[in-house]
């Protein structure tokens, strides 16, 4: 039987220290950070009032934790850059400290949004690793390719088909400054066969 064990990604942190979260989707984040820190403050940037509140006025956040001593959760950072003038603010300003976690550090950079300059850490998500993992054959890794809703599902054949139909592919096009797209799509095509 396949199961995922313990991740090894720890977050030791000291007092008034901001972090980073990155990761690509499905590898977990949202699941452990739901588990690791159970009775923190969690702003959920993909529920839609939730977005709505930030995006139109970011400030409703130097508002709410001005006088807070503790970590905030903030999930799918990338998707309100703006609030990262004000995360900026609060670490300078107060005893409030951030854990930000998304999936493309990309949008942050190409919307030349604050990337805070050195106060926050950066950790890193990956795909699971051999350790992590209970049931570990070669074969299913090539299948799943360690993310972990892949590596338990029943079907993780049209799982990854999905993820990089979906997602993959706009993350790679996005990223690289590709100079044939079509010659790149038909290879993302015959890879998603083979798997």
């Amino acid at each position: 039987m396949k199961n995922i064990l313990k991740r090894m990604l720890t977050t030791d942190l000291p007092p008034k220290q901001s972090v980073f979260l990155w990761g690509p989707r499905k590898t977990g984040k949202t699941y452990w950070i739901s588990h690791k820190f159970r009775d923190t403050a969690l702003i959920d940037l993909l529920k839609t009032e939730v977005f709505a509140d930030y995006i139109s006025r970011p400030s409703l956040l130097r508002e709410q934790f001005k006088n807070h001593d503790n970590l905030v959760l903030i999930d799918e950072i990338e998707k309100v850059p703006s609030l990262l003038d004000e995360i900026h603010w609060l670490i300078e300003n107060s005893n409030a400290s951030f854990l930000m976690i998304g999936s493309s550090a990309r949008k942050l950079r190409r919307n030349h949004a604050n990337r805070l300059g050195g106060r926050a850490w950066r950790y890193t998500m990956t795909p699971l690793a051999y350790p992590e993992t209970e049931g570990f054959d070669l074969e299913s890794v090539f299948v799943s390719g360690l993310l972990p809703p892949h590596f338990l599902s029943q079907n993780p054949l049209q799982d990854l088909r999905a993820y990089i139909a979906d997602y993959l592919k706009e993350e790679i096009v996005a990223e690289a400054n590709l100079q044939n797209i079509p010659s790149f799509s038909e290879f993302l095509r015959v890879a998603a066969i083979t798997c």
